[in-house]
């Protein structure tokens, strides 16, 4: 689980979108840096939704140097780039405009032209590829959470892909959100990761986030998120954090 024996994840709790996004903003700052200083590079996996935005906010306000960075994708829905659906398409809309320094080329993205199963196949080569290792570790993963508990493509009513062991990214041809076919990052992948950070926002992940942080109800695939050498930490507004009893966790 966490580094820390006493402390599962780390909480950080916003009462403001302000405050929520210079949060965010603090640990992306510390993992970058600690990353280059480690192997001259950043790893960064991204999610879609609310977080393009968020995130985008982020790194306008840190000004850091990106240019040594690398954005890839924790899942992709199996559109073409340019599709409204698309996450790229998403990130290119929202952060790429507001964000010039930081280049296309930098976003490692699947190749949803090939066929479902190969695009998964494809996608999941390129990451060993780049990262050198069969068993990639990012610097960094920001993941989102449903209401219904899922993170990246990884949903209740689809517990074999839980289950799964041996591919690090796998194709979904039947999701429960549309679009229904999409490729995700699997928990070997996921959890193998030096930090991961969940950002969740609105009332309506109330009730899901204490069932993944607190109770760890494994009915949910947020609460497989358990890194194996790495740390967990939670960055939630008030509304996503008011059922936490332990919402003063300083850790």
């Amino acid at each position: 689980m966490s580094a820390y024996p006493d402390c599962a994840f780390h909480l950080r709790v916003a009462e403001t979108e302000d405050e929520l996004v210079q949060n965010l903003s603090q640990v992306i700052k510390v993992y970058a840096e600690t990353a280059f200083h480690r192997n001259g590079t950043f790893r960064l996996g991204v999610s879609g939704g609310s977080l393009v935005q968020l995130l985008t906010r982020a790194l306008v306000a840190l000004q850091l140097d990106t240019s040594a960075w690398k954005f890839f994708f924790c899942d992709e829905r199996y559109v073409p780039h340019d599709h409204n659906d698309s996450t790229f398409n998403a990130y290119k809309t929202h952060m790429l405009t507001k964000l010039p320094s930081i280049l296309e080329s930098q976003f490692v993205k699947a190749n949803t032209s090939l066929p479902l199963d190969k695009c998964a196949q494809d996608y999941e080569t390129e990451l060993k590829r780049i990262f050198g290792s069969a068993s990639p570790e990012f610097d960094l993963l920001l993941l989102g959470m449903g209401p219904d508990g899922h993170t990246c493509s990884l949903f209740p009513e689809q517990p074999e892909s839980l289950a799964e062991k041996q591919r690090l990214v796998i194709p979904i041809s039947d999701s429960p959100k549309p679009p229904p076919q999409r490729i995700t990052f699997t928990l070997p992948l996921l959890n193998n990761a030096r930090q991961l950070v969940f950002v969740v926002t609105g009332a309506s992940k109330s009730a899901v986030v204490k069932r993944v942080f607190e109770e760890r109800d494994k009915e949910l695939p947020s609460s497989w998120i358990e890194p194996v050498n790495g740390e967990l930490t939670l960055i939630a507004d008030a509304a996503a954090a008011a059922s936490l009893t332990s919402r003063q966790i300083k850790c």
